[in-house]
């Protein structure tokens, strides 16, 4: 039986103009090896923070805008800093489990 997985980060949705924006952000991040969900209503910051927070998921992405930047909350610890689309990684504990298959006489 398969589990759902959690993300690594959560990109909020400021407004529905704003979603293809947002999902660029989450496609972006998903090439780059973090798993990312994009918020499903336009709700409160707030509000996607707690649904966030509920589900386990360590960052939430805020598109600022392309002059502003884009920022990142851990929202175990509560700290928001400026994040480059690029470059942003989280820690690697944060990061989802790998599977990784080995091979070998320790298979038996």
């Amino acid at each position: 039986m398969a589990s759902e997985k959690t993300p690594d980060a959560w990109v909020a949705l400021p407004d529905e103009a704003s979603r293809p924006s947002s999902e660029a952000i989450a496609a972006a991040l998903r090439v780059r090896g973090i798993a990312a969900e994009v918020s499903e209503s336009a709700a409160k910051y707030g509000r996607q923070i707690r649904y966030a927070e509920r589900r386990g998921i360590p960052f939430v992405w805020f598109p600022m805008g392309r002059e502003n930047g884009h920022e990142v909350k851990d929202i175990r610890q509560g700290e928001q800093v400026p994040a480059d689309l690029a470059t942003w990684q989280p820690p690697t504990v944060d990061l989802r489990p790998q599977v990784i298959a080995r091979t070998g006489e320790d298979d038996q």
